[in-house]
């Protein structure tokens, strides 16, 4: 878009600043203050260099560290290669080195974040240059070990230094990047949490050739079930669109079977809508709303039937739950996550009066209640 047409639909804007341009962002700021309006500043920058430092609030536990951006994969439904460009990694060393900085400053868990993890370091060389996701992994996992080996962490945190980095998580995946090196850093590096998302989209080999995402259904699958073998309990989520151009009920009913064969912990199921500027608009929406809602509405319903049962499976089960704060459904409980992402919303402990007081602590607790989307817990007498 240009200039003129950027500012026209949003007049009251100083700036407008591209995704690949944030590191210009003081710059941009100086000129606003100068007088400047109406500044636009977007664009993509053709260099393969990609530095950041991640920040933090002072206090908090947890971090989400970019370690790349952009993406090369062009899915047909998707505007993000057009909007955030090709993939450029962050250097493996600059990663750890980030994260270990976090952990000194009181961080126990890191969420690595990517449009596609998997591809992570192909831009600086791949497998040939030691930069690879599950290199990224084990990096990260050595680091950790070497803290505390040498006393630099506490995970009891009862001598008062920084935890250590207690718990890895990534998002998000693309299948075609899953692979056998990935199961083995699920099954073998402690750190890395037993949760994995990996967005499959849908379940009909057509409409996933439409999609541009080139991966075998049947593959898919056997990867996520040799994934449960290797790793018990692990939890698995996945994205799903229901009503992609030219879905006929044999596509979806496709889609039902995948997710009643995997059962998935959670889906995140949408309707599709066209986005300009993505190829899939040569399809046209020949699906029509009434259909999206009523094939969306059978999903959800089978999932909910799966996630209840396999929540009800985790009451009178101790879970560590590292505390994030007070519960949206009652300010005097406290909620968290348990390894395998499930929320769980539970009492204080005896002597704590505010969630405050517990967040970013990682407590056991016990599961006692379960409904289809959340679990409730105490603390556990252990």
């Amino acid at each position: 878009q240009d200039r003129h047409e950027v500012f026209a639909g949003a007049p009251h804007l100083d700036f407008v600043i591209g995704t690949d341009s944030i590191d210009q962002l003081p710059e941009v700021l100086y000129r606003v203050d100068q007088g400047e309006s109406k500044v636009l500043q977007v664009g993509f920058d053709p260099s393969n260099d990609y530095t950041l430092e991640t920040k933090v609030l002072p206090g908090r536990s947890v971090a989400y560290v970019n370690i790349m951006k952009g993406c090369d994969n062009f899915c047909s439904y998707c505007i993000v290669p057009f909007t955030r460009g090709r993939e450029k990694s962050r250097r493996l060393e600059e990663v750890v080195q980030d994260v270990k900085r976090l952990v000194l400053g009181g961080v126990s868990e890191v969420t690595l974040l990517g449009q596609n993890v998997n591809s992570y370091g192909k831009s600086l060389g791949g497998r040939a240059a030691g930069q690879t996701f599950p290199a990224l992994l084990h990096g990260l996992q050595a680091m950790a070990d070497e803290m505390e080996a040498r006393g630099t962490t506490d995970p009891t945190g009862r001598s008062g230094k920084p935890k250590g980095l207690l718990r890895i998580r990534y998002t998000t995946s693309h299948p075609k990047d899953f692979d056998e090196e990935m199961i083995d850093c699920h099954a073998n590096l402690s750190r890395l949490v037993p949760h994995l998302h990996l967005p499959v989209q849908a379940g009909s080999p057509s409409v996933l050739k439409r999609m541009k995402r080139y991966v075998p259904i049947e593959l898919y699958a056997s990867r996520l079930e040799e994934l449960r073998r290797r790793v018990p309990g692990i939890t698995i989520t996945t994205d799903l669109i229901v009503g992609f151009p030219g879905e006929t009920d044999e596509d979806f009913q496709a889609t039902m079977d995948l997710v009643t064969r995997i059962k998935y912990e959670t889906i995140y199921a949408y309707t599709y809508s066209p986005r300009p500027g993505t190829s899939a608009l040569k399809y046209g929406d020949t699906v029509p709303e009434t259909v999206k809602k009523e094939r969306h509405s059978r999903l959800l319903a089978l999932q909910t039937e799966i996630q209840a049962k396999k929540n009800q499976e985790q009451v009178g089960r101790v879970e560590d739950i590292l505390c994030e704060g007070p519960s949206k459904t009652d300010p005097m409980m406290a909620t968290g996550r348990t390894v395998g992402f499930r929320v769980v919303n539970f009492s204080l402990p005896n002597g704590v009066k505010t969630p405050g007081e517990i967040e970013g602590r990682i407590l056991p607790i016990r599961i006692t209640e379960a409904n289809s989307f959340s679990l409730k817990g105490e603390p556990a007498l252990l």
